[in-house]
């Protein structure tokens, strides 16, 4: 018999997280067994061609929900659509997306699993925050420019907490280009037409590393967005 699919998928891109990866999967697993259940959930991680010692700390995790994709580098975004695609290829119902720096705390999942048959997305809000004053002033300024230039109801539209239902994931994931840089954003927006609902949670400080875009190098990131957006249509 083939093996049944997974309830849930959890999609986990990782890229140079050592020290973080391996506490970060095991209190995600631990809330999942118990929140999800035991053989109805699979985590995936999607490796974005780490460089130092995260792919052994993978492969030392005997799992049978684990299973690695690895790619060559391509994004932070990339790899997340990567992992909506392939969770639907697994059979999953719902994705549920999060990041491998620790600061996602499972403490907030039980509120959006509970909303899962509510709406077609549920996202995390990040209300109240522990990573630095210059990451909720990039929150901020995004979320004001896109309420503005893009109407959206969204208020966290790059949050890595976030619940979708895995066919509408998927096929939203397939429509924007490979050299989108901001995907999850670009995620959010296209699926806003389907419903979503907002859950508030707290987000912790990273383990360990350093945060991929510091607040000087965020305007060229935005204005990159806009343009994308505009050429994605949206």
């Amino acid at each position: 018999m083939p093996p049944t699919p997974p309830e849930l998928v959890l999609v986990v891109p990782v890229y140079n997280e050592e020290d973080a990866i391996v506490e970060v999967l095991e209190e995600w697993r631990s809330e999942l067994l118990r929140t999800v259940g035991d053989g109805r959930f699979s985590i995936l991680v999607v490796d974005d061609g780490s460089t130092d010692g995260t792919p052994k700390r993978l492969a030392a995790l005997d799992w049978p929900e684990l299973r690695v994709h690895r790619h060559t580098n391509r994004g932070h975004g990339q790899s997340c659509l990567v992992g909506y695609i392939e969770a639907h290829r697994m059979g999953a119902t719902y994705t549920f997306q999060i990041d491998s720096d620790g600061q996602c705390d499972p403490v907030g999942f039980a509120s959006v699993w509970s909303l899962r048959d509510k709406a077609a997305a549920v996202y995390g809000r990040r209300t109240s925050r522990d990573d630095g004053f210059a990451r909720r002033v990039i929150s901020s300024i995004l979320r004001l420019s896109l309420k503005i230039t893009r109407r959206t109801r969204l208020n966290d539209t790059n949050v890595p907490f976030r619940l979708y239902r895995a066919p509408l994931a998927a096929a939203a994931a397939t429509r924007i280009p490979a050299d989108f840089n901001l995907a999850n954003i670009a995620m959010a927006l296209l699926m806003e037409p389907e419903g979503f609902l907002e859950v508030p949670i707290h987000f912790r400080d990273r383990i360990g590393g350093e945060p991929a875009v510091r607040l000087w190098g965020f305007v060229p990131k935005a204005l990159r967005l806009h343009r994308d957006l505009f050429r994605l249509g949206h």
